[in-house]
């Protein structure tokens, strides 16, 4: 058998290839930078408001609850 071998350099899809891997690490390391970059602020929680409902009978059990 005769078979050429291509070289990998001038194979198109190979250069696709690379381009679509650089293309993603390059998003990679970009997304992790501005996540860096923009960090969000702590979030106080708010002061505890006294609830207008009563409270909920949901946390006893069905068999002590009264109709």
């Amino acid at each position: 058998m005769s078979e050429q071998r291509s070289k990998w350099y001038v194979v198109p899809e190979v250069w696709l290839i690379l381009i679509m891997l650089g293309a993603t690490v390059t998003g990679s390391l970009a997304l992790v930078a501005t996540a860096f970059g923009h960090r969000d602020e702590l979030v106080h929680a708010a002061p505890a408001i006294a609830s207008p409902l009563p409270p909920s009978t949901a946390s006893r059990p069905a068999d002590a609850a009264t109709p």
